[in-house]
């Protein structure tokens, strides 16, 4: 992977072989619509990195399409990799909004007590729901409100919350 100085966001996971014509079909977790754009450059953990030459959408995955991956045995090469971008070109966000790569692996405090760690993040219409993995094991839904949410601070890696009665 890039050296420490470079953070990197992963974009997607690669999953299986899609046809005989080097397809590929993969995960995305990028929150960015025009990540997968034919010409975009893909970092792998190893340090190489992929160019994309196509995709689309397929059975809700992407199916992805790259330089020098023109048959079914060079994708299957590929199954499992992670594709990774570098922060530096994800687009700044207005103040107060944050990537999910931001949130992810927080810990939450409430009054100055931690109840655990943010494992997921539950996309919906009307607003984000943050899965928090509690110290004894289960879960609690978070929601991504300004009367839940008090303050994110990604660089300290805490997210503290005033929960409602009965979460």
């Amino acid at each position: 992977m890039s050296g420490p100085a470079e953070s990197l966001i992963l974009a997607a996971r690669l999953i299986a072989p899609h046809g005989v014509n080097g397809l590929i079909s993969a995960d995305s977790y990028s929150d960015n619509p025009g990540r997968f754009q034919p010409g975009a450059v893909f970092l792998l953990a190893d340090g190489g990195s992929l160019l994309l030459e196509q995709a689309s959408r397929h059975k809700g995955r992407l199916l992805l399409g790259f330089q020098g991956v023109a048959d079914r045995n060079a994708a299957e090469r590929l199954r499992g990799r992670e594709l990774f971008v570098p922060e530096q070109q994800a687009p700044a966000l207005p103040e107060g909004s944050y990537y999910h790569y931001q949130i992810l692996g927080l810990k939450v405090l409430e009054h100055g007590v931690e109840l655990g760690v943010i494992i997921d993040i539950l996309d919906y219409s009307a607003n984000d729901v943050y899965v928090l993995r509690r110290t004894d094991g289960g879960e609690t839904l978070i929601p991504a409100l300004k009367s839940v949410v008090k303050r994110v601070d990604p660089a300290a890696g805490v997210l503290e919350v005033e929960l409602p009665e009965g979460l």
